[in-house]
C-alpha cells in the first residue's frame, strides 16, 4: 500500500507540474535554467521525502502495526534534513520481530524502485517526479550503509551511539547479532567480530545495490528532460531480440543476514515485432495512441506487460542464504479481469527451505479499475515486501495509477 501511495503522490504531482509549465519553460538556455531550477529545488526533495514517508510510516510503521506492536510517525520538512522518524512500543516483540521492522524501512523503500522498474520495462511513461522517486528509493539502502551510518571498526563509539539511538543499520546489525547470540556484540570501544563481519557484507551488498542500472537511467533520462524539455518520460532502456529487459539490482536485510539480489526484467513484444512503448493505461500513465503506434504497434491481446526472474544470495551468521522467483504482471485475461502472480523459493539458514506464492485478481477495465485482490500463501521465512506471517494471507487495495 505503501508503494502505491508513494507513486500516486508522484504521479499526480508530476502531471501537476506538466500542465502547470507547459509552454512557460521551452527551448533556449532559460527554458534550461527554469527546469534545472525546478528540478533540484522542488522535484528532487519532494521525491526524496515522498521516500522518507513511506520508509517511516509505512516500512517502520507498517512492520510494527503488522507484528502487533503500536507505531507513531513524525515527518519533517522536504528541505530539512533528518527530521523524520518512527517509534513503536517493542514490548512483546520478538527479537526476529525487531528485526523486521527495523528493516521495514529500507524494505518498502527497495520494493518501490522494484515495482517502478517493472512499469519502466512494460513501457509506461514517468514525470521526473516518478524517476527521482523510483532512483532516491534505489539508493536508500546504499545511503545508509556506506554514507550515515558509521563505520564500527574506525568509529566504534560513534556506531554505539547509532545503535542506541535507533539506526537502522546499527540496530539490524546488534539484534542480527542477538539473535544467533547471548548478546549483540556493539559496544564503545568496539564491536565483535561477528558484528564486523556482517557490516562488511552489508557494504558489498550496498554497492552491488547502488550499481543499479534502471536507478541510474532514470536520472539520466531527469537530466536529458532538463536539458531539452518535454513530459512525460521513458527512459531508454537496452534491448534483447525485441523486447526490452532490465537488470535489477538490490540488496535485502533479511532476519537471517543480508542478501543481494538480482531481477531480470524482460518486457513486451509488439505483434509487428517491434518493443511496445505504452498503450495499455490500465496499469498507468500511457502515450496516445499515436504514440503507442510510433513505439513499434500493438500489443499482441493477452501478453504480459512485463515478466520478472529473481535470484537472492547470501549469508547470514549461521550459513547461506538463497532464493529464486518468477512473476508477472499477466497470465491470463478472463473479461475484465486480469491475472497475475509471482512465486518464490528460499533456503533460511535459521527456517530452512520455503516458499510462497500470490494470485493477483486486478481490475484491467471498467468502473473498478485498479482494483486488486491478492490471495497468497508462504512458508516460515521473509519474503521481501511481502507480509511477514506464515500461512494463508489476502490483501485488498488499489492499483495507482489506474
Amino acid at each position: 500500500m505503501g508503494a502505491d501511495l508513494a507513486h500516486a503522490s508522484a504521479w499526480t504531482l508530476g502531471r501537476a507540474e506538466e500542465r502547470l509549465f507547459r509552454g512557460l519553460d521551452g527551448p533556449g538556455a532559460g527554458g534550461v535554467a527554469a527546469r534545472l531550477a525546478r528540478t533540484l529545488l522542488f522535484d528532487a526533495p519532494v521525491a526524496w521525502w515522498l521516500g522518507v514517508a513511506q520508509h517511516e510510516a509505512f516500512g517502520h510503521g507498517g512492520r510494527a502495526r503488522e507484528l502487533g506492536s503500536s507505531a507513531s510517525v513524525h515527518l519533517g520538512s522536504p528541505w530539512g534534513g533528518r527530521e523524520s522518524f518512527a517509534s513503536f512500543d517493542p514490548d512483546g516483540l520478538s527479537n526476529e520481530d525487531l528485526l523486521r521492522v527495523y528493516t521495514g524501512g529500507s524494505e518498502s523503500n527497495g520494493w518501490t524502485a522494484t515495482r517502478l522498474e517493472r512499469r519502466l520495462v512494460a513501457g509506461d511513461t514517468m514525470h521526473p517526479m516518478e524517476l527521482l522517486l523510483l532512483a532516491g528509493s534505489r539508493f536508500v539502502t546504499s545511503d545508509y550503509v556506506l554514507r550515515t551510518t558509521p563505520d564500527p571498526r574506525r568509529e566504534p563509539a560513534r556506531f554505539f551511539a547509532e545503535w542506541q539511538g535507533g539506526g537502522d543499520v546499527a540496530n539490524y546489525l546488534g539484534f542480527l547479532h542477538r539473535r544467533f547470540e547471548p548478546t549483540a556484540g556493539i559496544a564503545p570501544g568496539g564491536s565483535t567480530h561477528g558484528v564486523i563481519r556482517q557490516w562488511r557484507r552489508l557494504r558489498r551488498q550496498a554497492i552491488w545495490n547502488a550499481l543499479d542500472p534502471g536507478a541510474w537511467l532514470s536520472l539520466a533520462a531527469v537530466g536529458g528532460a532538463v536539458y531539452s524539455g518535454g513530459e512525460p518520460i521513458r527512459p531508454a532502456l537496452p534491448r534483447l531480440r525485441g523486447r526490452t529487459f532490465l537488470p535489477v539490482l538490490s540488496s535485502d536485510w533479511l532476519p537471517d543476514g543480508g542478501v543481494a539480489s538480482l531481477e531480470i526484467l524482460i518486457g513486451p513484444k509488439s505483434a509487428s515485432g517491434g518493443t511496445i512503448r505504452q498503450t495499455d493505461r490500465a496499469a498507468g500513465p500511457a502515450d496516445s495512441s499515436v504514440e503507442g503506434a510510433r513505439a513499434g504497434g500493438a500489443q499482441p491481446p493477452g501478453a504480459a506487460r512485463w515478466m520478472a526472474f529473481t535470484m537472492r544470495r547470501g549469508r547470514g551468521p549461521e550459513g547461506a542464504l538463497g532464493a529464486i522467483g518468477a512473476a508477472t504482471e499477466r497470465l491470463l485475461d478472463a473479461g475484465p479481469v486480469r491475472l497475475g502472480g509471482e512465486a518464490e523459493i528460499w533456503t533460511r539458514s535459521r527456517h530452512g527451505p520455503g516458499g510462497g506464492a500470490r494470485l493477483r485478481f486486478n481490475a484491467a477495465r471498467g468502473l473498478w479499475r485498479g482494483l486488486f485482490l491478492d490471495a497468497g500463501v508462504k512458508s516460515d521465512g521473509h519474503w521481501p515486501g511481502r507480509p511477514a506471517a506464515t500461512g494463508p494471507f489476502v490483501l485488498i487495495g488499489v492499483e495507482f495509477p489506474g
